[in-house]
């Protein structure tokens, strides 16, 4: 069988969420049948050489929409020079991207994905944007893929689509190969609150760092790891400095042994003002690692009792109060057999991902 490409659309390929997903189905996928590519907008690469180790290349065109012109000219002769591809999936948080799509088609790519990833579109020029591209994409999308259902009729209302959950390979989470306690000068006996995720407003770090120092009230010998990067990060460090939280917080920096990291964590706390259905609140519950989430996330994600939600109107206080009762609670449950029954299996994923290029979807 002739092995067939697939262009993956991204923005960049940081530590996200969805960048993540799309580097563990292809190390999953039979690389003998299909190799993945991607094109990139950004100066983010932090998966770029186990990308090329696997056989796949990353290209890089314009940032969008700050160099939107010069965005459009590249991709045009991007793809009219690389006519290989079997398919092009494109990947968002909203509609606002599609023009991969849209020169694709005029390009005759015979598959062509749109897969969003979130079920909120940031600012009211992204909402018109998102709007404006949800009355034309099935004229150019062949296959519409959302990574929840709230996702796909925020995104594609009652067009048909496809659901691609974020499935978990479990295996990678259910030993910890090795403690980051020594690297961290972290005593056995403290407390590992974490967080793992970029700098963005939508992660509502201040709120987090609110929650901890409420915590710190009730659980003095407790620390909070910040995993991650991005524009918000000088914010954060001043404002973890002016609530005067010393060495009780310890900003990580992008890591490659985040299992390493939920396994050694006692909870994760994540807050987010929104989001579709963050890989990061799977991984923690598929490590048997609690995670108390906000209400605003898609409830999907929560598939085992180490998960529970709680309302961003809660205090701070309330949210330190809910996080150490839950500390306390006592959980039996068969992850593996929660994660096959929800679907979230990575076997789940590959299989759709299959159906998508070979045109069975």
């Amino acid at each position: 069988m002739k092995q067939k490409r697939i262009l993956h659309v991204i923005n960049g390929i940081g530590t996200g969420g969805a960048e993540k997903d799309i580097v563990n189905w292809y190390r999953n996928i039979d690389r003998e049948q299909y190799q993945f590519d991607f094109l990139i907008r950004s100066n983010e690469q932090f998966y770029r050489d186990e990308i090329e180790e696997m056989g796949g290349n990353v290209y890089v065109v314009p940032e969008f929409p700050r160099r939107f012109i010069r965005n459009i000219v590249e991709t045009m002769k991007f793809m009219k020079r690389h006519r290989e591809y079997v398919a092009v999936h494109v990947h968002g948080n909203a509609l606002i991207y599609i023009i991969p799509l849209i020169i694709a088609s005029r390009y005759k790519i015979p598959i062509r994905i749109m897969h969003v990833h979130n079920t909120k579109a940031n600012g009211n020029m992204s909402k018109i944007v998102h709007y404006v591209n949800k009355l034309i994409l099935p004229k150019f999308a062949t296959n519409m893929v959302a990574c929840s259902k709230n996702a796909g009729i925020f995104s594609y209302g009652s067009s048909s689509f496809t659901i691609i959950k974020n499935g978990i390979d479990l295996e990678r989470f259910k030993i910890n190969n090795k403690s980051i306690r020594p690297e961290f000068n972290i005593a056995d006996d403290q407390i590992i609150f974490t967080h793992v995720g970029r700098f963005l407003p939508v992660k509502n770090h201040l709120f987090l760092i609110d929650i901890f120092c409420e915590i710190k009230k009730i659980k003095k010998n407790s620390v909070l790891l910040l995993v991650g990067d991005g524009p918000l990060n000088n914010e954060v460090k001043e404002y973890v400095y002016k609530e005067d939280l010393g060495n009780s917080v310890i900003f990580c920096g992008e890591r490659k042994d985040v299992e390493s990291i939920l396994h050694d964590s006692d909870m994760v706390i994540f807050p987010s003002i929104y989001e579709g259905v963050p890989l990061v609140v799977l991984e923690a519950q598929a490590s048997q690692t609690k995670v108390l989430l906000s209400d605003s996330i898609d409830k999907e994600v929560i598939i085992t009792p180490y998960a529970k939600q709680l309302s961003l109107k809660q205090t701070a206080k309330s949210w330190a109060e809910c996080a150490t009762e839950f500390l306390e609670k006592k959980i039996e449950c068969d992850v593996d057999d929660a994660f096959e029954y929800a679907g979230y299996s990575i076997t789940n994923s590959i299989e759709k991902l299959y159906n998508l290029y070979e045109g069975l979807e």
